[in-house]
C-alpha cells in the first residue's frame, strides 16, 4: 500500500499513474495535506508514503513526525517515506533521511524513472 500526499492535484495524479503502471498490484491512496494523510494512514498503515514537504494544514515534516509517533504507539513498522519537494529540505528532514536509508528526498520536478527507482528500492521489488 502506498500513500501519495501532495496539495497539487496534477502531482498526485502524475505520481499515481506512474506508480500504477509500474507496480500494478500496488494499492495507492491520495491525500491533499498532512492532516488528511494522517487519517488515511491510521486506517491503512501504508508501507510507503510519498510526501510533499510544503502543504497547507499540516506540512510533510510534521506529518512524518505524527506518523512516526503513531507507529511507535501502535507498535507498527515505520513506512518508507519519500519526501518530494521543489524547495530545499530542512536540516531536520535531511537528518531524517541521513539516519535511515529507507527514506529519501527527491527534488521536483521528478522524472518518472527516478520516482519508480526510489519506490522499487524501498518496496524491495
Amino acid at each position: 500500500r502506498a500513500l501519495i500526499v501532495d496539495d497539487e492535484e496534477m502531482v498526485r495524479q502524475v505520481f499515481k499513474r506512474g506508480l500504477a503502471s509500474e507496480f500494478p498490484g500496488l494499492t495507492i491512496e491520495l491525500a491533499t495535506n498532512g492532516l488528511e494523510a494522517m487519517k488515511l494512514f491510521h486506517l491503512g498503515h501504508h508501507g510507503l508514503v510519498l510526501m510533499d514537504l510544503y502543504m497547507p494544514l499540516m506540512n510533510g515534516e510534521r506529518a512524518y513526525r505524527e506518523i512516526e509517533g503513531y507507529c511507535v504507539k501502535q507498535n507498527w513498522a515505520m513506512p518508507s517515506v519519500i519526501f518530494c519537494t521543489g524547495y530545499n529540505a530542512s536540516p531536520d528532514v535531511r537528518r531524517i533521511v541521513a539516519a535511515n536509508p529507507r527514506h529519501c528526498v527527491l527534488q521536483k520536478p521528478v522524472k518518472n524513472q527516478t520516482l519508480v527507482d526510489a519506490v522499487r528500492s524501498r518496496l524491495g521489488v
